[in-house]
This record gives C-alpha cells, structure tokens and sequence, in this order.
C-alpha cells in the first residue's frame, strides 16, 4: 500500500492559451503613464542640474562678494587712519598758528626800550616776559631821571612806569640806583609790525 502511494506522480496543468489581453483604455493609461514619468524624471534632472550650477555660481558670488567686502574694509581703514593723521596735523599747525599769534618778536620790546634809555644811564639788569618789562640800573645826575620818566610817558609801547626803588649817592656808590618796571602794550607792537609788513609788500 505504501509502495503504491509513492510510485503516485502529481498531476501538472499548464495552460498554454493567452490570457485576456488588457483593454485599451488600460493600456493607454498605462503607456500615459510611463511616458509622462520618463519626461518627469527627465525635467527633475534637468532642474536637479540647474540647481548645482545655480549653486555653483551663488558660492562662487559668495567667495567674491567676501574678498570685495575685505578690500573695502582695508580701503575704509586706511582712509580712517589717513583722516586720523590729517586731523593730529591740522591739530598741529592750528596749535603752532595759536602759539604764533600769542608771540611777539621780543627784540622789538628791547629796540623800543633802548630808545627811551637816557645817555649815561647804565642798566644793570632787565627782564622780559610777555606783558612786563622790569629792569634796573643807576644814573650820576637827576635829570637822567626826569627824561626817563618824560620818555616812558610819551611812549605807547612801553606804557605804566613804575620805579619801585630809587637809592642816593652814598659814600660806596656815588651814582643813583633804581629799579622800575613798565607794562608792554602788546597791541601797538602788533599794528607795528602789520603796518611794516605792509609797507615792505608797497
């Protein structure tokens, strides 16, 4: 009995005839289908391309819109550091002009003083600062002294004498000594000197 049942073989069906083709709608939609998802694929490659390139360009634009802001920062610094300097200079020459209009040539004070001196009078010391002559000095007579004082009082320049200290003949020094000081008007020497730069211009 089992003997039998082995030398029992399966049956097999093949059916050889066609199947039911599909209909034409269904085909068409099928061939629509794949037609229009080969030109779908076509087109995403096409703009998957034109995206790198697009990429490619922007990143190339960064890369140079980078180096152009570093040389117009470098071209701000040194146009920063240049009006700095011209600044510190313009700062420099106002300084030096402020210093030039606050002087006066000193040796016009000593011509001036010098020609209000009476002869014979001898000066023993004298100094000068801006708005102040003080000197000292000795004389043998008093007139020497009237025409100092007459002098100073005719001058503009040299203006407010003051004789602080006036000593007699005494048995050491036989001459008169004094000391005396007068206020510079500083403002007549300047129209002075305005007045001989013009004419040396004439």
């Amino acid at each position: 009995m089992a003997k039998a049942a082995q030398n029992k073989t399966p049956e097999i069906n093949i059916n050889l005839m066609p199947g039911e083709e599909p209909s034409e709608k269904a085909g068409g939609a099928v061939h629509w289908a794949l037609t229009v998802g080969r030109y779908l694929i076509i087109i995403t490659e096409i703009v998957a391309i034109a995206i790198f390139v697009l990429s490619i360009k922007l990143s190339s634009d960064k890369q140079n819109l980078k180096e152009n802001i570093k040389s117009l920062t470098g071209q701000v610094s040194v146009q920063k550091d240049f009006e700095r300097e011209f600044r510190t200079v313009q700062q420099r020459i106002n300084g030096v002009k402020v210093l030039k209009s606050a002087h006066f040539e000193t040796n016009l004070v000593v011509n001036e003083f010098l020609k209000l001196l009476p002869q014979g009078l001898t000066l023993d010391s004298l100094k000068l600062d801006e708005s102040e002559i003080s000197f000292s000095g000795s004389f043998t007579s008093p007139q020497q002294l009237r025409t100092l004082i007459f002098a100073f009082s005719q001058s503009g320049k040299l203006v407010g004498l003051d004789i602080s200290e006036l000593n007699s003949p005494s048995e050491k020094n036989k001459d008169f000594t004094f000391s005396a000081s007068a206020i510079i008007n500083r403002t007549a020497f300047s129209e002075k000197g305005v007045t001989g730069d013009n004419n040396q211009e004439n």
